[in-house]
């Protein structure tokens, strides 16, 4: 094994490894490498992750922030609360297989979290899913139209349908601050 060496990076360089990565087992050290030296991995392919962050952001999405989402001490920086939401809940469900199935069960007044088909998301308001349903991974929806308050609860049911401590175990964060 190579020697290692520990380097201080700032947000912002973070963010930019962030968005080089191409699965979430690739180490900071493999994007660099990739990137600076232009090498390719050797060795056997490793097992492709379920959650890919080139399919996480959309294109043509309005970056509003710096937003992050930690989970299990890893750290992904999206463009907004819409992707930071995404990322959150694909990464939950990659760790617990069970997961999307019972948070379909929750719901906030009118309202599913997530749901098979867009117009089962809307329970008064169908027409919704025309504009705010948006696909999450296979045969799963998710709600886009929330404000930062809403995604900050449903992020705190999530985690502890996983079993997890929201602020502790996962979070989003904009900025700094934790919503």
């Amino acid at each position: 094994m190579a020697e290692m060496k520990t380097i201080e990076i700032d947000l912002d360089v973070n963010a930019a490894i962030e968005r080089d990565r191409l699965s979430f087992k690739e180490t900071a050290n493999e994007i660099l490498r990739r990137r600076l030296l232009g090498e390719r991995e050797s060795g056997p392919p490793r097992e492709a992750s379920a959650v890919d962050l080139e399919s996480i952001e959309e294109p043509g999405e309005r970056s509003t922030g710096r937003w992050t989402v930690e989970l299990g001490g890893k750290r992904v920086s999206t463009s907004n609360l819409k992707t930071a939401y995404r990322t959150l809940l694909l990464l939950l469900h990659e760790r617990h297989p069970d997961f999307l199935q019972a948070f379909s069960e929750e719901r906030a007044r009118a309202r599913r979290f997530v749901a098979r088909a867009p117009r089962d998301l809307y329970l008064n308001s169908p027409d919704l899913a025309k504009h705010h349903a948006k696909p999450l991974t296979a045969g799963w929806y998710f709600d886009t139209n929330l404000s930062t308050d809403q995604v900050a609860r449903r992020a705190r049911i999530a985690a502890r349908l996983c079993g997890l401590r929201y602020g502790r175990d996962a979070r989003i964060l904009n900025g700094l601050e934790e919503i």
